[in-house]
């Protein structure tokens, strides 16, 4: 390709950048470094400029930045004032995501002023469009409408600036709660950019009427639009759009009662957001625009002048961290909301510790979370005259494996409503298939559980107590009324997962007597590093615990338990969730 055919191409992929994203980005990707070879400052600018928006639409904005530093710096060079104009613009985007309005303004006005004298009217109603949003930032409604206004009575505005007027008059006109004047907007402005392939402006509208139909209480319309603005943005690339959509998608499943749809949605919003939100991209932008302002000085003063402003900067600088802390506090704090909004419907789809069942015997429950959402969990079920209980051990612990616990739950009331009367054996198996089958796990996953499930006989006319019991990995322990006599079944060695050899569970059955004690548990307490030496309490130290305990009522049992961890555990960290359940036969 001859140098007039590649900048032919490189002008193309500027115009097309909205339309197709990654052929743009792809396209000056490729040829910055040809251009860096031959020295070629045209050519250097445009790709920069290209990758600086492309970028800004992937929400990687330390690079957007460093892209728009670089573009800027060689237009000026140049004397380019269309690339010039065209950086000051990418570089007010940037602003907007560090939510400082006054250097965005400040872009936003240079890019207007050079785009009147060069008269391009297209170019002139964009930066009309993009100083009226800023102003809608500031909350200065009056100055915005100005603004959106004059944008589209400009002759000859581009469809492009008409369409995001459009747009942001329908975020200003919900704000005054003209409804209907809003959402008429809205779809105007969405016609537009579906009718020309403005992909970007298409994202942003369907995400603002996924929220317009949120706050009108139109639940299904706003998940329509939210899932579109997904798709889309995975598409085009933008998370920080995927983010918001994840977000609103949560949040009306959530309304709608569909808490696991909702858990699934929160994880991929979680996901994005410490991948956008993360302090290396924070801090970068911030040392990008430091070594920017360095360069400008550098041009202007000598080393002595130089030196000083360098001390006056780095006092800025200083500052400059200091509002960075509080920003990652925000962020910290607004994490910290989201995880206690999964401890919310983890809550919910546990069973109440005072209430597990009305046939449930006597018994205690020692539920202790490593973080504020566990990845242990505890289950009972009645069903045709038979008690099921179970312990459960997800992997991981924290949001990931409080994941796996709202799962688990959901299969085995699935699996026992579904089906006729089943063995332990039985439902570890239909739950083995559940979770290789739904979280489609491949050979080399971790991903499951460990399980201990036991179902009792539990007639009060004829007091029948005949236990079946079947467990994955995790044993069960049975302190007998008669001499107190320890009894352990063990389980099979294969998880609820993918494992190198799967065979059907076992179940074992054994006829209890009244005064029997049985226990279920993960492996989070004998896991406990603490005591004199630090080291682990493992299952001998638990077992000589609960033999000691047996003697005591079964509330007695529970208030003691905790009490021995946190004397074992001590100044120690907490090392996994933790879930022990007693029934006194």
């Amino acid at each position: 390709m001859n140098q007039q055919l590649i900048y032919t191409a490189i002008k193309e992929a500027w115009e097309n950048r909205r339309k197709d994203i990654r052929g743009s980005f792809q396209l000056a990707n490729e040829q910055l470094p040809l251009f860096k070879k031959k020295n070629d400052e045209k050519g250097m600018a445009e790709c920069h400029k290209i990758l600086s928006y492309c970028y800004w639409r992937f929400s990687d904005y330390s690079m957007a930045m460093d892209h728009a530093l670089r573009a800027l710096r060689l237009f000026k060079i140049l004397k380019d004032l269309k690339g010039e104009a065209d950086s000051l613009n990418n570089l007010g985007a940037v602003y907007m995501f560090q939510k400082d309005n006054e250097k965005r303004l400040d872009c936003n006005m240079k890019c207007l002023v050079i785009r009147q004298k060069l008269g391009d009217a297209a170019d002139i109603s964009g930066s009309m469009n993009n100083i009226g949003e800023t102003f809608l930032d500031l909350k200065d409604y009056v100055s915005a409408k100005k603004w959106f206004i004059e944008c589209l009575e400009l002759e000859n505005a581009g469809e492009d600036s008409i369409a995001w007027a459009l747009h942001n008059l329908g975020k200003l006109y919900f704000i005054e709660e003209n409804y209907s004047k809003s959402e008429t907007l809205f779809l105007e402005s969405l016609e537009i950019s579906e009718r020309s392939s403005y992909f970007v402006l298409t994202t942003e509208t369907l995400l603002q009427l996924g929220q317009f139909y949120k706050d009108r209480g139109e639940s299904q319309k706003s998940i329509n639009y939210a899932i579109r603005a997904a798709e889309l943005a995975k598409k085009t690339g933008s998370r920080e759009d995927e983010n918001v959509a994840q977000r609103l998608i949560a949040e009306m499943k959530e309304h709608l009662g569909d808490h696991i749809a909702a858990l699934g949605h929160y994880k991929e919003y979680h996901r994005l957001y410490m991948e956008i939100h993360n302090q290396t991209n924070i801090q970068a932008i911030k040392d990008l625009q430091f070594q920017h302002q360095l360069e400008k000085i550098r041009q202007k003063a000598e080393e002595a002048e130089l030196e000083k402003i360098r001390t006056i900067e780095l006092q800025k600088a200083y500052d400059k961290i200091h509002d960075q802390s509080r920003l990652l506090e925000e962020r910290n704090n607004e994490i910290m909301e989201s995880i206690r909004y999964a401890q919310r419907i983890q809550e919910a789809v546990l069973v109440e510790k005072k209430h597990v069942s009305i046939h449930l015997p006597e018994h205690f429950i020692y539920f202790q979370p490593k973080d504020i959402v566990s990845g242990d969990f505890y289950w009972a079920q009645e069903k045709e005259g038979f008690l099921y209980v179970a312990a459960a051990d997800c992997t991981g612990h924290g949001v990931p494996g409080g994941f796996l616990t709202m799962l688990g739950i959901a299969f085995l009331n699935e699996i026992l409503s579904q089906n006729d009367l089943l063995t332990p054996a039985q439902i570890l198996g239909e739950l083995r298939d559940k979770f290789i089958q739904e979280l489609r796990l491949q050979d080399s996953s971790n991903d499951g559980m460990d399980i201990s499930l036991v179902r009792l006989e539990y007639h009060r006319e004829n007091e029948s107590n005949e236990l079946l019991w079947a467990g994955a990995n995790n044993p069960l322990w049975i302190v007998s009324n008669e001499g107190k006599k320890f009894i352990e079944l063990k389980a099979d060695k294969q998880p609820i997962g993918k494992s190198d050899v799967q065979k059907p569970f076992t179940d074992t059955s054994l006829q209890l007597k009244k005064g029997d004690l049985i226990y279920l548990f993960s492996d989070g307490f004998h896991d406990q590093f603490g005591g004199e030496n630090g080291k682990k309490l493992k299952k001998s130290g638990f077992k000589e615990l609960i033999l000691s305990l047996s003697k005591l009522s079964i509330n007695e049992q529970a208030k003691s338990l905790g009490q021995h961890f946190e004397n074992w555990k001590g100044s120690a960290d907490q090392v996994d969730d933790i879930c022990v359940i007693g029934l006194l036969i």
